[in-house]
């Protein structure tokens, strides 16, 4: 039997979303592997290919074996029978890792069974079981029925192997992971806090367990927005990892990409590029260039040069990771529908609405499909949907998926959360276009204020957020309040996003478009001629895209 294996990588860059939905979530997985029964050569390696399957991503090309590895239990032991369970829970496994948790749940539920029967209730082994049926419940976003199944594995292990063993400790960070799921910091942060404690008391303060605590805290306070509180969490937990491990190793590779993603969301591009690239050229060494890990990688490379406005080296990026996706993961996998979404914020960004409508659409359908219709996990998709409409006025289109997206961004992160900030911001922006300023302007403004709070008033974010606003006081005739906000929008997206940036360009051209209703033609056309320049720098990195790069670049 393997023991708990943590750090189990799930990135999920959000934008707009979504998306940035990427820091790796450490949840506890657990799998029973040994070779069922009589160790025959052939169960033997069925039993190694699954492994070799599953560590490389592949765990579609290893549910057949895995089902053929329980066939021989079943026949040779009884549907009964502790081997049985042991592989119920290997193919449990597989169908988790591929999100199909309607074909994981019953497979978890009868290994449980199994477990309960042959050694009781309160067994620690029971436990495991109950763990990873909590786990397959979580997956799906069935909240209710996971927490007393992590409540009751977590008891067991108390009460059986003490407080402070390693399983116990385990358990509770799962715990943890379910409230962060809620978006329940306030239960989530205690747990993941008193972990690292014992963690550090019981093992030392350069343990690994210890990195991977501190990676876990990490990603909370990332996932808050906290950036502050994240950064020192993971370049300690790096440390801890480089000095135990090596640089070239899967838990270090990870640790880089939670840096880059905390970077990179500050707008921080060059921190972000190194970090990435250091975790992608780990991954690809480790891995292989077609591993899942590796894709992740590469997608979250594009995310740097996406923006950066440098469009040609982020679009062949986006390509070759969905390509990945698609080969591990399968066309239909919620995986495959991250990469299918953040290609069509690229084709966004890059204003060509109708080649990012169908990847859009695409993601949408994959992840109702596999998630169910009202998942948070849906934010990306249906918020970057609106917005697309909304930019082709089609508000009758917008304004309903806008609505929905800011009902689950509520639902998943919170009121105060930037991904909620977003969602205002994008809802306002469909009133604005409609002519309904005042519905627009309080949501505007509560945008606003989430990002000065969250992020800080220099986040390029925040510079967005008050361009947003010196548009609608524009439009409105209130033209001393929009060249305020039109002002501050330069500042503070000129400084976050550097002089030559698109959206630097953007707000320039809002403030000159200020100064034209003005009448002030003196400050306007200077402002309108610094944009433009901007602009044809950009559309000339963008109008020959770069061949897709090699499986083995340099």
């Amino acid at each position: 039997m393997k023991k708990l294996v943590e750090n189990l990588p799930r990135v999920q860059r959000l934008i707009n979303r979504w998306l940035r939905r990427m820091a790796f979530l450490c949840a506890v997985v657990v799998c029973f592997s040994s070779a069922p029964g009589k160790e025959t050569s052939d169960v033997r390696e069925m039993v190694q290919k699954i492994e070799e399957l599953s560590s490389a991503g592949k765990f579609r090309e290893a549910i057949p074996i895995a089902e053929q590895v329980l066939k021989y239990c079943e026949k040779n032991y009884g549907p009964e029978h502790s081997e049985t369970a042991d592989s119920l829970n290997d193919l449990a496994f597989l169908y988790n890792s591929m999100n199909d948790q309607a074909k994981a749940l019953p497979l978890y539920q009868r290994a449980l069974k199994i477990r309960e029967k042959a050694l009781g209730p309160n067994h620690p082994y029971t436990a495991i079981s109950l763990n990873n049926l909590a786990e397959a419940y979580r997956e799906s976003g069935d909240y209710a029925k996971a927490e007393p199944l992590y409540k009751r594995a977590v008891k067991i292990w108390e009460n059986k192997l003490g407080s402070k063993h390693p399983n116990t400790l385990s358990g509770m960070s799962n715990l943890a992971l379910l409230y962060q799921d809620k978006g329940d910091s306030a239960k989530a942060e205690p747990l993941y806090v008193r972990v690292l404690k014992v963690r550090e008391e019981t093992l030392g303060p350069d343990n690994p367990q210890v990195a991977n605590s501190l990676s876990n805290l990490g990603t909370l306070y990332y996932h808050q927005g906290n950036y502050a509180k994240a950064e020192p969490m993971d370049q300690r937990a790096l440390k801890i990892y480089e000095k135990a491990y090596g640089a070239e190793n899967p838990h270090t590779a990870n640790v880089q990409n939670n840096l880059g993603a905390i970077y990179l969301d500050q707008g921080d591009l060059v921190k972000a590029e190194s970090f990435f690239k250091q975790a992608f050229e780990a991954r690809e060494k480790i891995f292989g260039p077609n591993n899942p890990a590796t894709g992740e990688s590469i997608n979250n490379l594009a995310w740097v040069y996406m923006d950066a406005g440098d469009y040609a080296k982020a679009e062949p990026l986006y390509q070759r990771s969905l390509k990945i996706t698609e080969q591990t993961a399968g066309p239909d996998h919620p995986n495959t529908a991250t990469s299918l979404n953040n290609l069509g914020v690229l084709y966004q960004m890059m204003e060509d609405y109708k080649k990012a409508e169908p990847y859009y659409q695409r993601a949408l359908k994959i992840r109702e499909k596999a998630l169910g219709p009202n998942n948070p996990d849906l934010v990306s998709s249906i918020g970057g949907l609106a917005d697309l409409y909304r930019l082709e006025k089609d508000y009758a289109k917008a304004e309903p998926l806008a609505e929905q997206a800011l009902h689950l961004s509520e639902k998943k992160f919170g009121p105060k959360h930037q991904m909620t900030a977003t969602a205002y911001n994008n809802l306002a922006a469909i009133y604005e276009g409609m002519g309904k300023y005042d519905r627009a302007e309080p949501l505007f403004q509560k945008g606003l204020k989430l990002f000065e709070d969250g992020l800080g008033p220099n986040h390029y974010k925040t510079g967005a957020a008050l361009d947003n606003l010196g548009v609608l006081y524009r439009e409105k005739g209130e033209y001393k309040k929009a060249e305020s906000y039109a002002l501050r929008a330069v500042e503070v997206t000129e400084k976050a996003r550097g002089p030559e940036h698109p959206e630097t360009a953007t707000c320039l051209n809002d403030l000159a478009k200020v100064y034209d209703a003005m009448g002030d033609k003196a400050k306007a056309d200077p402002l309108r001629q610094r944009a433009a320049e901007i602009r044809g720098k950009t559309k000339s990195k963008s109008a020959s895209p770069q061949p897709s790069p090699s499986s083995s670049p340099t």
